[in-house]
């Protein structure tokens, strides 16, 4: 017997109040011949359920050994409990009817784990599908994740399985609860993000790999190298009007980078921009070393692209166009915001010079660049739920990733701020990675924990607490750390379990309280 539970109260329970008794762990309803007083809407609904039926109430109150239960609609009944009795105030307990035959109804308080397994053959009954392991664990997933078990889902579930059959049945069913299409490159990214390997960071070195080895292959074509000159030229223009301003030179290169390329570059006759080469920005460099007017000599430009001082500029472009500064984190929500706005029309814009130049040799280039772009995308779909943000930040003399997480929905927090909590996983260049939770609550109360590689990053942060400590009073906030080092991967952050899930799935051996659409 298929029931969508919600309906079925609401359009059977009336308002009034029926008494039944439960007696070595089953519930006794007594059937009354009083007309005016039995035949309530909620006792015929009672009367037409057959064993095996299962429903569920609210027990609202437990006193002097009765039970009030309140049902979907909020009409009650109250239960006289036997000694020894599995129920407690506060639960929404399942019931299933064991007997309904003369003049007796008898129900029993369901355990979690027989709830379940009704549940599920419910579920796979209403959605025409057969109680197949695979079937099973669907709906298992479903549940777990607190997501509807209706005929829909369950089948979009299963058509999502049969159509990616190597993906994990946890990646479609989050994919859908956080309403990102399900395609193969958000469930890729899923994956990726799930073991930290999606870093932005790290698709931007390939990217700067790629663009070397696309400029080499294109050092005897003058189409091609105005192509990539025109790409420096174009990143740069940043975003909204917003011109991004480019290192120079003698602030990037390395003393003997330094010394290597200005050899290279008068060895080419190009001295002009050898004498000048620690004043000139980083864009005018390479964007004159790419005009096809500079070089006459194929040879001498591949050597200069191949040199050390070649690749440090290019990093510094990639830098200057497509990470962000400390400044702008301090500046927060917004000016990161722009940052992926900027990276995301760069990406776009590079695509299309490629493309429309039908750059054979820039394979490579183009798939970092669309990798990025599903990067960005399945990040923007997912901050319509939560927030999360990875921040490639570029440093004076050094390099990071960010990635921050707030574990909340954003509809949560906007009715309650009371209560925040945040993660940074950082990958440093000399602090390797790093897990910091903090949680605000109300009265401005910080608790801040860090999970730490190493004893040695343990000792430098307990150096360097204190001044923490003291910007964060400065600023109104009463703070409370604790430091330690991770001993194993549990105690590190896991993205499903403790950010995408969080919250979400319940207790083990909690009650349920389903609603199964036919």
């Amino acid at each position: 017997m298929n029931i969508n539970m919600s309906d079925f109260f609401k359009n059977n329970f009336s308002s009034e109040t029926s008494s039944v008794q439960i007696q070595d762990g089953n519930i006794k309803f007594p059937v009354r011949t009083d007309n005016s007083q039995f035949l309530s809407e909620g006792m015929k609904l009672l009367n037409s359920l057959m064993s095996g039926d299962t429903f569920t109430g609210f027990v609202n109150e437990i006193k002097d050994g009765t039970a009030f239960i309140t049902m979907n609609n909020g009409a009650e009944i109250s239960a006289k409990l036997s000694d020894g009795a599995m129920i407690n105030a506060g639960q929404n307990v399942t019931f299933i009817v064991e007997e309904n035959a003369g003049n007796r109804i008898s129900i029993k308080p369901v355990l979690a784990g027989e709830q379940q397994a009704v549940l599920i053959d419910k579920a796979l009954e209403a959605a025409g599908l057969g109680p197949t392991e695979d079937n099973i664990n669907i709906v298992k997933e479903l549940l777990g994740l607190g997501m509807p078990v209706d005929s829909d889902t369950i089948s979009q579930m299963a058509r999502y399985s049969m159509q990616f059959p190597d993906a994990s049945i946890n990646t479609i069913a989050n994919l859908m609860r956080l309403e990102i299409p399900v395609t193969s490159d958000n469930i890729k990214e899923f994956q990726i993000y799930s073991q930290f390997d999606g870093k932005i960071e790290s698709l931007l070195s390939e990217v700067e790999q790629e663009f070397v080895s696309g400029m080499v292959s294109s050092s005897d074509d003058s189409s091609a190298l105005n192509v990539f000159k025109d790409i420096i030229s174009t990143i740069y223009e940043g975003f909204d009007g917003n011109a991004v301003q480019s290192s120079i030179a003698g602030d990037i290169l390395s003393d003997t980078s330094a010394v290597e390329l200005t050899n290279m570059l008068s060895n080419a006759g190009l001295n002009e921009i050898a004498d000048n080469l620690m004043e000139t920005s980083v864009k005018d460099i390479l964007t004159r070393l790419l005009s096809a007017e500079t070089f006459t000599d194929g040879n001498s430009l591949k050597e200069i692209i191949n040199s050390k001082g070649f690749r440090e500029l290019l990093h510094a472009a990639v830098n200057d166009t497509m990470k962000l500064t400390p400044r702008d984190v301090e500046e927060g929500e917004a000016a990161v915001s722009s940052y992926y706005k900027r990276i995301r029309k760069n990406v776009t814009t590079i695509e299309s010079f490629l493309k429309s130049n039908d750059l054979q040799s820039s394979q490579g280039l183009s798939k970092s660049l669309s990798d990025i772009r599903s990067n960005i995308d399945f990040m923007n779909d997912l901050n319509k739920n939560m927030t999360y943000f990875q921040m490639p930040i570029k440093f004076s003399e050094s390099e990071g990733n960010g990635e921050l997480f707030v574990f909340t929905n954003k509809k949560k927090l906007a009715n309650n701020t009371d209560n925040i909590s945040a993660m940074l996983h950082l990958d440093m260049e000399n602090l390797k990675s790093m897990d910091i939770y903090v949680n605000l609550s109300k009265g401005n109360n910080i608790s801040t924990n860090f999970v730490l590689e190493t004893e040695e990053l343990l000792d430098f942060v307990y150096q360097h607490i204190d001044k923490l400590n003291e910007r964060l009073e400065q600023l109104g906030y009463k703070t409370h750390f604790e430091m330690k080092v991770a001993q194993d991967a549990d105690e590190r952050l896991d993205f499903v379990k403790d950010f995408i899930e969080k919250d979400i799935r319940p207790a083990s051996g909690g009650q349920y309280l389903f609603d199964v659409k036919a």
